[in-house]
């Protein structure tokens, strides 16, 4: 059964039992003001009978008496008038009926408890020289009884209009909340087919319990749509990472593999035993033991990328906190690359003051991992004869540490995404590996509450930077 149906039912129910009881309480009310106020007429009457009784017997007018009595009868619509002596003879009785003639008056008979259609009062009054005798009046009910008759008729048809309307208010109201509840269950059916299709519900929340009931079910598809947004990018970061992988691992490999075939033929040439493929084999050997090394060294830096990112992904906060001075650490980077850049005839210029002081609350080795990146990429892209500069300084409260090239730089329309996890497209070159490099060094900057990006180098080029705040 529908909600809406079954709330009009409750509300048809209890306004049931509502206007039943209003009914029956005014029914009984009206038939109490009947009876109280019949018997009012009826003791009024009583003393006027008993008043002209005294009157009419003090004058000893017997016959008299019997005259007024009986027009009195006829004209107050009174039943009966019986006057009896001391000894409880009958004196005069006067009807209105002859068919009351063998009905027995019942005296202190209640009004509400007569059956015969006929309400007995009675009272002592003075028969002159007869002494102290009785009189009973007798009042007809059956108008009074109609007429309670017809009020409690016209009670049920207004308390059957009542109900309807009450009905009809109930499911009135039954509909409009069943109305407001149904707007959310389609949604709700299909909220977990497709989260990202939600659609929040407007203009129906309120301070009420439906309305509060509507806007948890906004503030949950919101988060669900969020976060099936995110489960599916992160999806489709993986897929991406597999193909990356498999794409960017395969140079390294292919590398390595023909080295080994190098080394396999110069030791093949050395056999030979000539000194004019003796010296070609030497110089293989030194080729190719470059070659290995900077493929070895490519796949080691990959791998530890994906696996300190993961790390990072997987806490909230660092693993450690203490004091690191990143002018010390700059310049420890630039001398551990002199040897690199020089290998690629590259100049290294290190702008770090001396008595510099660059200390920052945060993780040494994943710091060193960003200078380490960022030091990377710029040797990567930076062509012979090209400039790498690594500069540390203070800005403001935070500490700024710049590594610029002189390469080809990133283009404006690929810098407000670079940093993002697997970005590649057609910038890869300004990236390197599969594109976890800055998205590594973006992470890191974020756990330390400082910020990352990429700006021009002077003339040309790229200057990556990041700020951390300072310890004082």
């Amino acid at each position: 059964m529908r909600l809406s149906l079954r709330l009009a039912l409750v509300f048809s129910f209890f306004g049931l039992a509502i206007a039943a009881g209003f009914l029956t309480r005014h029914v009984r009310v009206v038939r109490r003001e009947a009876y109280e106020r019949s018997s009012r007429m009826a003791q009024q009457t009583l003393a006027a009978v008993q008043a002209l009784i005294a009157v009419e017997a003090r004058a000893n007018r017997y016959n008299e008496l019997g005259g007024n009595l009986a027009a009195l009868v006829r004209q107050a619509g009174i039943a009966m008038v019986d006057v009896r002596d001391r000894r409880g003879r009958r004196m005069l009785r006067r009807l209105d009926d002859l068919r009351l003639l063998a009905r027995v008056p019942h005296p202190g008979v209640s009004i509400e408890r007569v059956t015969d259609g006929v309400y007995d009062v009675e009272a002592k009054v003075p028969l002159g020289t007869h002494g102290l005798g009785t009189v009973i009046v007798g009042y007809h009910t059956v108008e009074l009884e109609a007429r309670l008759a017809e009020l409690e008729v016209e009670a049920v048809q207004w308390g059957a209009t009542a109900f309807l309307g009450i009905v009809l208010t109930a499911w009135l109201m039954g509909s409009w909340f069943g109305w407001r509840l149904e707007r959310i269950l389609p949604r709700l059916e299909a909220l977990p087919k497709d989260p990202e299709k939600f659609r929040p519900l407007r203009g129906a929340e309120g301070t009420d319990e439906v309305g509060r009931l509507i806007g948890v079910f906004n503030r949950m598809g919101e988060i669900l749509k969020e976060e099936t947004r995110r489960r599916r990018e992160a999806e489709a970061e993986k897929r991406e990472l597999s193909a990356m992988l498999v794409h960017d691992l395969k140079t390294p490999l292919t590398v390595v593999r023909a080295g080994i075939s190098l080394l396999d033929e110069v030791l093949a040439e050395e056999k030979t035993g000539s000194p004019r493929k003796g010296e070609r084999a030497r110089l293989s050997s030194r080729r190719t033991f470059e070659l290995l090394n900077i493929s070895t060294d490519r796949l080691q830096r990959m791998v530890e990328d994906i696996l300190q990112l993961s790390r990072l992904e997987e806490i909230p906060g660092l693993r450690e906190a203490k004091a690191v001075d990143l002018a010390s650490m700059a310049a420890a980077a630039a001398k551990d690359f002199e040897l690199i850049t020089g290998g690629r005839k590259q100049h290294l210029a290190a702008d770090i003051p001396e008595d510099l002081r660059a200390v920052v609350q945060g993780d040494a080795f994943l710091l060193r991992r960003v200078v380490d990146n960022l030091m990377h990429n710029a040797v990567e892209h930076t062509p012979p004869g090209g400039t790498i500069a690594i500069g540390v300084r203070l800005h403001g409260n935070k500490v700024r540490v710049e590594v610029s090239d002189s390469g080809p730089g990133i283009p404006p329309e690929a810098r407000p995404e670079i940093f993002r996890k697997f970005f590649q497209r057609d910038f890869k070159r300004h990236v390197g590996n599969v594109g976890l490099g800055l998205a590594l060094c973006l992470k890191v900057i974020q756990r330390h509450g400082g910020i990352i990006g990429v700006e021009d180098a002077h003339p040309h080029g790229a200057c990556f930077f990041f700020e951390v705040p300072g310890s004082h």
